[in-house]
């Protein structure tokens, strides 16, 4: 218990940070956002004559459990000591010790945060590889679990 409320202490000065560093058309783990904001964004990319002809949905595979943890030590704003600390707990089954050595624990309170960090960037980055002018229109939009639907032409 204590853990979770430290976690959530760290969260809450994490969160505006996270808010201010979002993509705008990410809606998994967010306040304030839900999947029918990610069902009305895709309406809104895909209603005109013009829009992308394809839409292509994907699921990060094992996202939480893969995420690099020496990544996360270096790009999230906040108390390194604390956070690798809690990436690297790891967990005891059956009286059996298990080390993490990649990923953010699923369950945690600062976890979808610490995902969405992660994912946060991928919108800049296709804007910048298909720009408007280059007419191949490609949209990406996260909701849900993160998982990314990208509509292209």
């Amino acid at each position: 218990m204590q853990d979770r409320a430290q976690q959530a202490l760290h969260l809450l000065a994490l969160d505006p940070v996270a808010e201010t560093a979002a993509d705008p058309h990410s809606y998994g783990f967010r306040k304030e956002r839900s999947v029918a904001d990610a069902i009305g964004q895709c309406f809104s990319i895909l209603c005109h004559t013009n829009s992308a002809q394809w839409v292509l949905e994907g699921d990060i595979k094992s996202c939480f459990d893969e995420i690099s943890i020496e990544w996360l030590l270096s790009h999230i704003p906040m108390d390194r000591t604390i956070l690798k600390k809690w990436l690297e707990t790891g967990f005891v089954e059956r009286h059996t010790y298990y080390p993490t050595t990649a990923g953010t624990p699923q369950g945690g309170v600062i976890s979808p945060a610490l995902m969405n960090l992660t994912l946060d960037g991928m919108e800049t980055l296709l804007a910048h590889n298909f720009p408007t002018r280059s007419r191949k229109l490609v949209h990406l939009i996260r909701f849900a679990d993160g998982t990314p639907v990208q509509a292209s032409n």
